[in-house]
């Protein structure tokens, strides 16, 4: 049988990084109990400042060392090895050696910096949305998983309840799914400033370097810090909103064989999303736990439970698609295959997409409303 605890079920074997980035989430968030209330309008002003401030930071970072390594080159270029254009690439390797041991120093402080910067925006936003950190394997599930977004690491490749989220990616896809995380801060920041020193060195505007390399470097840190806290936001969130989503279902129970459809279409759904997204891990724990299942461990059956869902009576049938709404907005916007995913829901329903609906569910859980009609069961 799968261990049955959720921070076990996602990350068994946490390594060194994780564990003290771990430890640092702590000391700046010390929460322990998952909020009662939705957050107020004070709470989400005071989260956005946190995430402006996190991007900020890592844009002036950007702005710093593309200027720094920008001027660095025009000062060599027009000052040091004035007609360096007709020297031989023996007479060059001194040039290129020191450009690029200093470019790489910068550019490793500067990576240092993002993912303290990352670490730190990550760490408020979790306090500010009141998300727990200890005493629980809840927390701990969602402790790990603020650790790896802050250090940019995919998700562990193993399964989640029985579960295997990849099992729908190619061999090779998820290698360079894998590899491409890898590189997302560090090798792809340096390898950028490179290309771009190259490009821009051959143009008429190489003395324009330090203007031009500045803003470019300060939008590639935008990018990446914005896509971090985002998701930050997403998973220090999750556990209110869904507290709300089992209170309501303990408030007006399912039948067993919904219960089976919720468990497979999650699995399914999880699956489709190729990825243990920390809230889908956190959401299967507590609805195995309100189920009342022994066995903790889903083998899919996706076929047989789609066509058990169109069997449901009408409102439960309602009630199980709405469920399964609110488990996509959980992991992110709804496109892709979580969108085709909950699309073939709809259509094995013979009812419409609600992609309205879809869309403003997707807003009260990123502004850490209940979602959709679990909004009555928190009042």
């Amino acid at each position: 049988m799968a261990e049955a605890r959720p921070d076990r079920e996602y990350a068994p074997a946490p390594s060194v990084f994780e564990r003290r980035a771990a430890c640092y989430l702590q000391r700046l968030n010390p929460g322990s109990s998952i909020p009662r209330q939705a957050r107020g309008r004070q709470e989400l002003a005071a989260i956005k400042r946190a995430f402006h401030r996190g991007v900020a930071l890592a844009m002036l970072a950007g702005i710093i060392s593309g200027g720094v390594i920008g001027g660095m080159e025009w000062y060599m270029r027009q000052g040091m090895l004035v007609g360096m254009q007709d020297m031989s690439f023996r007479e060059q390797l001194p040039y290129w050696a020191g450009f690029f041991a200093v470019a790489g120093l910068i550019s490793a402080v500067e990576i240092v910096f993002l993912y303290w910067n990352a670490l730190r925006g990550v760490a408020v936003i979790s306090r500010l949305a009141d998300a727990p950190l200890r005493d629980s394997p809840q927390a701990n599930l969602l402790l790990l998983g603020l650790s790896r977004i802050a250090l940019e690491f995919p998700s562990p490749r193993h399964r989640i309840y029985g579960i295997d989220p990849y099992a729908q990616m190619s061999r090779w896809k998820l290698t360079a799914t894998a590899v491409m995380y890898r590189m997302k801060v560090g090798a792809t920041s340096f390898l950028l400033r490179v290309l771009l020193r190259r490009m821009l060195g051959r143009v008429a505007l190489r003395g324009l370097l330090p203007l031009v390399t500045g803003p470019l470097y300060a939008a590639w840190n935008a990018i990446i810090t914005w896509r971090i806290l985002v998701k930050a936001r997403e998973h220090a969130l999750g556990p209110f909103a869904i507290e709300t989503l089992i209170v309501q279902l303990e408030q007006d129970p399912l039948s067993e064989r919904a219960h089976r459809v919720v468990l497979h279409s999650l699995g399914a759904l999880i699956m489709a999303n190729q990825d243990a997204h920390p809230n889908h891990v956190y959401l299967l724990s507590r609805l195995l736990e309100t189920f009342g299942n022994r066995e903790h461990s889903i083998d899919v059956d996706w076929p047989q439970q789609r066509f058990t869902l169109n069997r449901l009576e009408h409102r439960e049938k309602r009630r199980v698609l709405e469920l399964l709404i609110a488990a996509t907005v959980l992991a992110g916007r709804c496109k892709g295959k979580r969108k085709r995913f909950l699309e073939e829901l709809f259509e094995a329903c013979d009812m419409d997409y609600p992609q309205e609906k879809v869309r403003s569910w997707r807003r009260q859980f990123m502004d850490g409303q209940p979602i959709g009609n679990a909004q009555n069961s928190s009042n």
